[in-house]
């Protein structure tokens, strides 16, 4: 296999804007906005939450305006490989198999047919599976 694309750490940016309630901070609403603090609307935000917010009080509870966060969020992008049979397996588990029904490590080794796992540690099947 040859890897066509290395596995990556991909760092995202994203920005809310929170209000937390006055007689507790731990609570209270936060919504998605872009770079300039205009709400970024979708069908799960309820707009008439967010205009309550800025109005200081929601549900008949006081809120305070935390202002406009930013936060990164971190995910691993998995290698892909290109397989012996020219088709392209994404690496991102314990073992990958492609359509041609090769399987491959995450680092895109070549692993033996299922057939022989555990024969080459001595290994039985119910040892694999751990029956008992």
């Amino acid at each position: 296999m040859r890897i066509i694309s290395h596995r990556q750490t991909v760092e995202t940016e994203y920005h809310i804007h929170d209000f937390r309630y006055v007689d507790d901070d731990s609570a209270g609403y936060c919504f998605d906005v872009d770079t300039a603090g205009k709400l970024l609307t979708n069908d799960y935000v309820p707009l008439a939450n967010y205009q309550q917010c800025l109005t200081g009080i929601i549900n008949g509870r006081k809120t305070e305006d935390w202002g406009v966060k930013t936060y990164t969020s971190c995910y691993a992008e998995p290698a892909v490989g290109l397989c012996d049979c020219g088709k392209e397996v994404t690496l991102y588990g314990f073992t990958n198999t492609c359509e041609c029904g090769r399987d491959y490590n995450m680092s895109g080794q070549l692993l033996a047919p299922r057939c022989q796992w555990g024969e080459e540690t001595g290994e039985s099947l119910a040892d694999i599976l751990q029956i008992q």
